[in-house]
Parts: structure tokens; sequence; C-alpha cells
């Protein structure tokens, strides 16, 4: 199953099916977002602590983004694994998506952001991922 992985504000980049938000913070009143996918948005409170650390020290802002969302990411591949060995059913019948689904995040393709770890959470799981 193919998903999209895009920015909000980059629509040329959108597949076929439902725009689902996987963004921190607010999805936009421009577009009809179906839903948020909580899973794969940092959780809460690492995005205020990357936030705090962000103006002193970049550097290590990002590495510890980097290392906690891995393990959110982690820990979501591996739960949505067990949920599907104990069903006894392949990873994607677990999730909601749809094939040509779009999920979106705020920052343009060109700059850094998290969807490229979510697209490496998502090809584990047995996605194919177009990632923008």
């Amino acid at each position: 199953m193919k998903l999209y992985l895009a920015s909000f504000l980059e629509s040329e980049n959108f597949g076929p099916g439902r725009l689902i938000g996987i963004a921190t913070g607010s999805k936009p009143d421009f577009l009809e977002v179906e839903v948020m996918f909580p899973h794969l948005i940092p959780a809460p409170e690492l995005d205020r602590k990357y936030r705090s650390m962000i103006t002193s020290n970049q550097v290590e802002a990002s590495k510890m983004f980097v290392e906690q969302f891995s393990e959110q990411l982690d820990n979501f591949v591996k739960d949505v694994i067990t949920k599907a060995k104990e069903k006894n059913t392949d990873p994607i019948a677990i999730l909601p998506f749809k094939e040509g689904d779009t999920l979106a995040s705020w920052e343009r393709a060109k700059y850094r952001n998290y969807r490229n770890m979510v697209a490496e959470a998502l090809k584990k799981l047995g996605y194919d991922v177009v990632l923008n």
C-alpha cells in the first residue's frame, strides 16, 4: 500500500487519498484534514523540550529530538507488530490508512523535518512510502 508524506503547504505532493495530519500544533484551516494521527506526531512533552532548547543549542536540541522521537516511533512499530501477530494479520491491516493517503506536517520538503523518520517507521510496517 502506498502512502505519501508531505507538507500541508505543498499540495502538489499529496497522494490521491485522504489528508491525515501528523503535525504538532494545529491543522490548517485552508485544507480538509480528515484526522490527526497522534502516534506519528512528536509527543507534546518532546515538542516543548525541543522548543525550549533550540534557541540555546541547536545541535543538542536536534540530537535530543532525533533520539526521543526515534524511540517513540520504535515503540509504535513494535506495538503495531505485536497487535498484528495477536490478530494473525498483517501490520497494515491494524492501521487506519488507505491506499494513496497523505500524512502531512507543516515543514516544507526542502527544510529539515521529521517525516523521513516517520517514513522509515512506516516502511518497517510494510508500506510503500513516497517522501516529500
